[in-house]
């Protein structure tokens, strides 16, 4: 158990890293591996943001290429098109990275691209844009682009569900990844962050309150224990995702530049045919936004996303009806041979992106940015936008660098610090070896666990398999009741509180919503 607030009291860190989704753990972790003396504080758990809420999509960054009319587009704005060129390479890097530190969590099928006379991507678009991939990445794994010409229905099981093949061009193909899943990832990092000397806080809100003889003060307060103190940082890192805006806002007096600009990405889980298994559908949707059908778990597979502008509190969003009609409407359009219909939906999950704030693009850049916030009377506080979870190895060592340009690490590195750092890290086992039961309590006495949400969803990922029944939640508590200090009456209340959130924020097409945030509507579908 970590030591109460209050024996906090006074401590001077190096840095403090605000918000334990993926980029602040990576952070954590490059920052402990180097001997910065680091403390990682998040107000809620691990992943609680959008690092958790993603796509899980690793690709290889075609996407930062789709934009109607490329040609002009680019040509017109050619700041966007480096942006595009830096952000395709580094993910290009990133899935090179994390297929070969992480092979077991990294879920190798094809993806196929379908390219119908009126689509705004074209087949030379495809073909030129997989060879400026070729050379902006490592080799290693391949791309295997190809793309077929006829003979679809023998080339793809699926094929015959597919939308007016009469008129199909062409469906490029290639190889893609998706993570499963992003939170194990992030408790990982933020594990080995603290094998390398970092502490942790979770469930523990962290403000900036003010500046004392050049250090930053940092109030912790843990509100369920109602405990609070106050600890000093030479540097802050902001990453605390769509909530940066909010942590900046009481860093000092004066008003905090706009950083975030929040959009809205919804999806629905439904189970498809054997026929399926080992593809993903890659489109644009009809409001002309990228749009999945990915692999999940066994027979599951997503759609997604929906992208809509955002404001408000991105706690628990959820996606709402208007949202899920939106994603169906478009599955059938894409592949009208499924029929889907809301019956079909086995649950949902939305999150919100933290992009940058542009004021001239509404939906935000999506390029990775490090915001020094010396200029607005923060000096020694940095925030990160738009860091997606597919890079987050490399957004770690970023602000490992941005850290470094202003003082030296406090602390010796260990001998086998300096070999973890050499090899990139040392990673978890699998959080379900030894069976349910030991994961479970193992979640509570070494990764921080609190409750069923963190258990179920963040460390053991049992419940983004589908939604579990009122038994196996009973089970879950029953396992962590003594560790947690749960009465019999505590225990029963955790199940339902947990019962609750699956049907609200995961919630199927028959589920109510209950949101407290706001949102603008999605675009009309044209006909």
């Amino acid at each position: 158990m970590p030591p109460k607030l209050t024996e906090m009291q006074g401590r001077d860190y190096d840095v403090v890293v605000i918000g334990a989704g993926i980029n602040g753990a990576s952070a954590a972790r490059e920052l402990a591996m180097a001997g910065y003396k680091v403390l990682l504080a998040e107000k809620r758990d691990f992943a609680a943001g959008a690092s958790s809420r993603s796509s899980r999509i690793l690709h290889c960054g075609l996407r930062y290429f789709e934009t109607p009319n490329p040609i002009r587009s680019f040509a017109l704005h050619p700041r966007r098109f480096a942006g595009a060129v830096r952000m395709a390479r580094a993910g290009m890097e990133a899935r090179a990275e994390l297929v070969k530190r992480e092979p077991g969590r990294c879920k190798l099928f094809t993806m196929c691209f379908p390219v119908y006379p009126e689509s705004p991507v074209r087949r030379w678009h495809l073909d030129l844009g997989f060879r400026i991939l070729r050379h902006l990445g490592p080799p290693e794994p391949p791309l295997a682009y190809r793309r077929l010409t006829k003979d679809f229905k023998s080339h793809l099981p699926f094929a015959g569900h597919m939308r007016d093949l009469h008129r199909l061009q062409s469906i490029a193909t290639y190889r893609e990844y998706v993570m499963d899943w992003p939170d194990r990832l992030c408790v990982d990092a933020a594990l080995d962050a603290e094998e390398n000397g970092a502490e942790i806080r979770l469930f523990c809100e962290a403000e900036i309150v003010r500046k004392e003889q050049g250090r930053w003060v940092v109030q912790l307060t843990d509100h369920d224990r109602g405990e609070a103190t106050e600890i000093r940082a030479a540097l802050v890192l902001n990453m605390a995702g769509t909530w940066i805006d909010k942590v900046n806002a009481v860093a000092a007096t004066g008003a905090a530049p706009r950083l975030i600009r929040g959009t809205k990405g919804a999806h629905i889980a439904v189970r498809l045919p054997d026929s399926y298994q080992g593809y993903g559908i890659a489109t644009i949707n009809r409001s002309g936004m990228p749009f999945y059908c990915l692999p999940s778990h066994d027979d599951c597979f997503y759609f997604g996303p929906t992208e809509s502008p955002f404001d408000g509190d991105a706690t628990d969003v959820a996606a709402s009806d208007e949202d899920i009609d939106f994603l169906l409407a478009e599955a059938n359009h894409m592949l009208p041979g499924l029929g889907l219909t809301r019956r079909h939906v086995e649950f949902t999950w939305a999150g919100v992106r933290p992009l940058t704030f542009d004021e001239q693009q509404p939906m935000g850049r999506r390029t990775r940015e490090v915001h020094d916030l010396a200029s607005a009377g923060r000096a020694g506080i940095f925030a990160m936008t738009a860091g997606p979870v597919m890079t987050h190895l490399s957004a770690g060592r970023e602000m490992r660098r941005v850290v470094e340009k202003h003082f030296r690490p406090t602390r010796g590195l260990t001998e086998r610090q300096v070999s973890a750092a050499r090899v990139g890290g040392f990673g978890i086992s699998c959080p379900i070896a030894g069976g349910r039961q030991a994961a479970f309590r193992r979640a509570v006495l070494a990764e921080y666990a609190r409750d069923l949400k963190g258990i179920l969803y963040t460390r053991t990922g049992l419940a983004w398999r589908g939604h579990l029944d009122r038994g196996e939640v009973e089970e879950a508590a029953s396992y962590v009741a003594d560790l947690v200090g749960w009465s019999k009456e505590r225990t029963a209340r955790e199940v339902d509180k947990f019962i609750q959130y699956q049907k609200t924020v995961f919630r199927t097409a028959s589920d109510p919503i209950q949101s407290r945030a706001t949102t603008s509507t999605m675009g009309d579908v044209q006909a």
